[in-house]
Parts: structure tokens; C-alpha cells; sequence
């Protein structure tokens, strides 16, 4: 009971299915609940606006190619207010469309999910200018992007990306 319920409200702040989830919970409780505690951390923004976070975990997501995932994470920034231009022009890949700081994001963590040699230049780069605690919660939301992609390919249900709808 308290399972389903758990579900249903991710479902309902991200607008997307997650019977993933009710496989997960069916296949193993013990699972189910661990990964529950790993949802704040998915969750956490403390100094990072939405719109910088959204950037880095929409850019995470869309490099794991999980269009269920990509849709979530759009509806979780427009429910945060973040504009639709700066999701669109990332969706579209038209990151020059990004203003500077959000296409600094974009490229870090896009060097961060693809290993890049300047990963580690551009995070401090990043940490000098938009501090340590929102590029903390910029690398908390590039590495917890990864995880629901990944748990879903690994429960046979990844979907690679399809057009993802942006709610106005």
C-alpha cells in the first residue's frame, strides 16, 4: 500500500509512468525501499537556480538516450518555472540559443557524462563562478540523472528519446 503510494506520487510530480518502479518493488522490497532513500538526492537544489540545475540534469539525462526519463525531467523544470526556450534549445540542440552561464552548465556536464580530459578544469571553472554549493548541486543533479535511465535499462524499460513535449 504505502508502495503504491510512493509510486503515484512520482508519477504525478513527474507526469510520466513508473512501472519500472512496481517491477522494482514486485522483484525485490528490499530494492524498492533503498532506492527511495536515493530520491532526495535526485530531489536536492539548495543554491543552484531551477534553471541551471534543469540544464545540467536535462543534458545528463538526453546523453543517457531514456525519452521517459528526458520527458520527466522537462515536466519536473516547467513545474520549477524554468522557461520553455532554455529546455527547447536544449532538446533541439541549440545550446548557443542558452544564455552564457547556462551553456557553461550544458558544456560541464556534458563533459562530465562523456569523461572528458577538461572535465575537472571546467567544474572548478564552474565552482569559481557560480560558487561551491551550486556546483555541488549542479554535480548532484548530473550524477542522479544517470541513475533512472540506467535502473530502467537495466529493468527492461528504457526507451530511447522521442519527441519530448514541453507544457507551457
Amino acid at each position: 500500500m504505502l508502495t503504491g503510494r510512493i509510486i503515484g506520487a512520482i508519477e504525478r510530480r513527474t507526469g510520466t509512468s513508473a512501472d519500472y518502479l512496481r517491477d522494482l518493488a514486485a522483484a525485490s522490497k528490499g530494492a524498492f525501499r533503498k532506492f527511495c532513500f536515493f530520491l532526495p538526492m535526485a530531489g536536492h537544489r539548495s543554491a543552484a537556480t531551477a534553471e541551471q540545475r534543469a540544464v545540467a540534469a536535462l543534458t545528463a539525462t538526453l546523453a543517457e538516450d531514456c525519452g521517459t526519463c528526458a520527458q520527466a525531467v522537462v515536466n519536473q523544470a516547467r513545474a520549477e518555472a524554468v522557461a520553455p526556450a532554455v529546455l527547447r534549445a536544449l532538446l533541439d540542440g541549440r545550446v548557443a540559443d542558452l544564455p552564457e552561464l547556462l551553456g557553461e552548465i550544458h558544456a560541464f556536464a556534458r563533459a562530465v557524462v562523456t569523461a572528458a580530459p577538461d572535465a575537472a578544469e571546467r567544474a572548478q571553472a564552474l565552482k569559481a563562478r557560480i560558487g561551491p554549493a551550486a556546483q555541488a548541486d549542479i554535480a548532484m543533479a548530473i550524477a542522479s540523472a544517470r541513475v533512472f535511465p540506467t535502473l530502467k535499462r537495466g529493468l527492461g524499460h528504457a526507451v530511447s528519446c522521442s519527441a519530448v513535449a514541453i507544457r507551457a
